[in-house]
């Protein structure tokens, strides 16, 4: 199926409307000019008679008066009047037998001017002579006036005519205009009437893909976002409903981990007294499986303890958080999901705190931590590290310190995630904080592993910086505050 535009259909119709105007103005234009000739042999006409009647003017003044001076007015006007009846354009709008008739009468009036009047010595004449010259000035005057009378009646035909003409081309006009109007109206809301109804359909429950038949290459586009609207909504309740889940889960955590630590207490309690007793025996055995107990029982109240931290919804609280030892949590939490031929190493020293909340944290850098085990296709190592802030002056073009400037006045230190996995590609490197942005296939990542991270930063007034190379690694920069400044021989620049 081609493709068109439907920008292309409005123009070709704009240009076909401006067309039936031009044409309508082209005919009026030539049918003015022909009625505006028709005028102009219509004066003609209206000559003919004038000098008829001039001439008969003459032939009166000659019968009053006798000079000799009116009769070469009369012959003049004779002469004129022949060469008037000679045009063309007269003949066609008198007709031929109308022309030839009034020629005739025009020759006959003039010989009798001229051989019988003129020549004569005297200015006497007879009645019959004077009578014949009225007769004949008279059959003059009626022929010339029924000429006149035919052109204008056909003038006024021609009028009526041109009229009517004018009256149909713009109906015709207006019709043509009024159907390719209608055929553009269709073309363009017949496919977003379907818009239309499958919005309804949206909105009513219903997130079926439409489809919208139509080759205009815009309502192609704008179908096919909207389908990608409704993929993107459906996608977005897809991560609602396992949001929510995640919800629910951690509320079954949370009371999951009551349910353990109340046990755990009477164990540990029980542990405690058997240790009193068996304290002086020399059973040593059991007293080392009952300090193994304990020892077990307080690393299970911590884990539980730890999921509590986790699971427990409560607001943003600052405190003073060993890094080092959250992590340490968080890698033996997440032991189970990190595949022998990965190795995790905590370079972070056990004196460095920060300044922040400490399930937020916690949360922080195990999204950082099953990020970077995801990034690893095979085997590799994941790097905690931490270091100072260095001069300023050193790195003026560090785009981790110019997003934190906000920590210019407080203690800070950056903290480093390296993996050598696969990178991350130059173009979608400064997307991977956007929301619901993955580049794993379905099922497989939602997209707000990085976000949560990034907000949780926000939350703590830091700043975050991604640096990867693709095929060699992935470098997770995070400028987070301290509890405490570090010791000045700590500070390496």
């Amino acid at each position: 199926m081609p493709s068109s535009s439907l920008q292309m259909k409005v123009v070709l119709g704009y240009y076909a409307i401006s067309a039936i105007l031009v044409c309508l103005s082209l005919f009026t234009l030539v049918d003015l000019r022909m009625m505006e000739k028709r005028v102009e042999e219509g004066n003609q006409i209206s000559g003919l008679l004038n000098n008829v009647l001039e001439m008969r003017r003459y032939e009166k003044n000659w019968l009053l008066y006798r000079q000799n001076e009116d009769v070469e007015q009369i012959l003049d006007y004779a002469t004129l009047l022949q060469q008037v009846l000679a045009i063309p354009t007269i003949a066609v709008l008198a007709g031929p037998q109308q022309i030839q008739h009034t020629q005739d009468l025009l020759s006959n009036y003039q010989n009798l001017v001229d051989k019988e009047i003129h020549s004569l010595k005297e200015p006497h004449t007879t009645e019959q002579l004077e009578n014949r010259l009225r007769a004949l000035g008279k059959a003059l005057v009626t022929s010339a006036e029924e000429i006149a009378t035919h052109e204008r009646l056909s003038i006024r035909i021609a009028l009526e005519k041109h009229r009517t003409l004018l009256f149909l081309a713009v109906i015709a006009v207006l019709i043509g205009i009024t159907l390719l109007g209608r055929i553009l109206s269709h073309m363009v809301v017949t496919p977003l009437k379907q818009l239309e109804e499958s919005m309804n359909a949206i909105a009513s429950g219903n997130l079926s893909t439409p489809h919208i038949s139509s080759r205009d290459r815009e309502i192609r586009s704008l179908s096919e976002a909207f389908n990608r609207m409704l993929q993107e909504l459906a996608l977005r309740h897809k991560m609602l409903l396992r949001s929510e889940k995640l919800a629910a889960m951690g509320t079954l955590l949370s009371g999951v981990a009551h349910e353990l630590n109340n046990p755990l207490s009477n164990i540990f309690t029980s542990c405690q007294i058997l240790q009193e007793e068996l304290q002086e025996s020399e059973n040593s055995f059991h007293v080392e499986m009952l300090n193994q107990i304990d020892l077990q029982v307080q690393r299970a109240r911590n884990i539980v303890r730890s999921l509590l931290d986790f699971a427990r919804e409560r607001p943003f609280l600052q405190e003073a958080v060993p890094l080092a030892e959250l992590l340490r949590d968080v890698i033996r939490f997440n032991k189970g999901n990190i595949p022998p031929r990965i190795v995790v190493h905590n370079h972070i020293p056990p004196e460095l705190k920060l300044l922040g909340d400490r399930q937020r944290l916690q949360q922080l850098f195990l999204n950082l931590l099953s990020n970077a085990i995801d990034a690893i296709p095979a085997a590799g190592a994941i790097h905690f590290r931490s270091l100072l802030p260095p001069d300023p002056t050193l790195h003026p073009d560090d785009l981790l310190r110019s997003s934190c400037q906000r920590l210019r006045d407080r203690p800070w230190c950056e903290i480093r995630v390296d993996d050598n996995g696969s990178g991350i590609a130059p173009a979608i490197l400064e997307r991977i904080f956007d929301p619901f942005f993955t580049t794993k296939p379905p099922g497989k990542g939602s997209g707000l592993g990085l976000a949560v991270v990034f907000e949780i930063i926000e939350e703590h007034q830091g700043a975050i910086l991604a640096e990867s190379t693709p095929g060699e690694g992935t470098s997770l920069r995070i400028a987070l505050p301290l509890a405490t400044p570090w010791p000045p021989d700590r500070i390496t620049h």
